[in-house]
């Protein structure tokens, strides 16, 4: 009769801890993640999957721009060199400077030229002229506008620093 008592017992001891395996108490006073634990630790996971596609679609983004802007620059309208002197305003490094400025001619009516040079400038002209005492005349009209920076000068194609 004892050994089936005992057996009992043991039987009843393994089944309630089977039972209370499962549990949340016994786990956290086991020091084993409970199922609040689980649930944080995969909230967290997710949120950091999410942070991490954000910072993945951004940088995605940032370089198809990057190649957007380069493609656009490398399509630029340069316009054909047709006229032997150029009275320039500016030579730009960065593209939105150049654009910069031929806005502000075309606002004040010029037809502006981009000429692209051979080190990655483009220089913007004014006005080109055939001969240089008409591109002197030009560029002393253009000094008497407001419109004028300090550094004018001319530009003679065949100076050969284009592209």
């Amino acid at each position: 009769m004892k050994k089936i008592k005992r057996l009992k017992l043991v039987t009843l001891s393994m089944a309630m801890l089977m039972v209370l395996g499962g549990c949340d108490w016994v786990k956290g006073r086991l020091g084993m993640a409970t199922s609040e634990d689980i649930a944080r630790m995969k909230l967290e996971l997710e949120q950091q999957a999410k942070r991490e596609k954000q910072i993945r679609d951004s940088i995605e983004m940032a370089r198809l721009d990057s190649i957007r802007i380069a493609q656009e620059q490398q399509n630029l309208p340069y316009a054909k060199l047709d006229k032997q002197f150029y009275v320039i305003l500016g030579s730009f490094k960065k593209d939105f400077n150049a654009e910069n400025m031929v806005k502000a001619l075309n606002g004040a009516g010029y037809a502006p030229v981009r000429i692209a040079l051979k080190n990655g400038f483009d220089m913007v002209a004014a006005i080109g002229c055939n001969t240089l005492q008409e591109a002197c005349a030009e560029l002393k009209r253009i000094e008497d506008n407001d419109l004028c920076p300090y550094d004018v000068w001319i530009y003679d194609i065949a100076q050969g620093l284009h592209e």
